[in-house]
């Protein structure tokens, strides 16, 4: 009887949320991601580079200017920091951690907003243009439309030429 009871309630409580107009969500369903994909290019400023030297660790900070396409569509001003670490007579590591000021769309909704990027290069040289970048991405935070866009992925290619992968959703 007391079952009877509880399905009794629980259908009751259902109809009545029902004709209120008050939609449930699925518990447990997880953000629904869709996939990102692009390429994103890039021209260094020199005249805002600042470049110091510790040891064996070349330490290059500066400013470029990006263009992206795909599901990312627009420019943006970017920051970095490279460290150039010279671990042998022929073997560099080259790391870059910088931040993305994006404005344009992103699926189609326009907005401004800002990502973190990191990275790691292998080389010869602590100019990393000869190498192979590879890297990730994550969306710190946005505005207008793109205010509620969460996101993170991958980035790889040669240097000024990348393309990057990734998941984006709106909340």
């Amino acid at each position: 009887m007391r079952r009877l009871l509880a399905v009794l309630g629980a259908v009751m409580l259902a109809g009545s949320l029902a004709s209120s107009g008050v939609a449930a969500e699925p518990l447990g369903q997880p953000d629904m991601f869709v996939g990102a994909s692009g390429d994103w290019t890039y021209v260094p400023v020199p005249a805002g580079f600042t470049i110091r030297t510790a040891g064996n660790t070349t330490f290059i900070e500066g400013t470029e200017v990006s263009t992206f396409t795909g599901t990312f569509e627009g420019t943006s001003s970017d920051a970095f920091v490279v460290v150039c670490h010279q671990k042998g007579s022929d073997s560099v590591t080259n790391f870059v951690k910088g931040t993305v000021a994006f404005t344009g769309t992103v699926d189609g909704r326009a907005g401004e907003l800002t990502m973190g990027f990191r990275g790691k290069q292998e080389s010869t040289t602590c100019d990393p243009s000869g190498a192979i970048w590879s890297g990730t991405w994550v969306v710190i935070g946005g505005s207008g439309d793109l205010t509620d866009l969460h996101g993170h992925g991958t980035w790889t290619g040669p240097s000024f030429d990348l393309d990057y992968t990734g998941q984006i959703h709106f909340r």
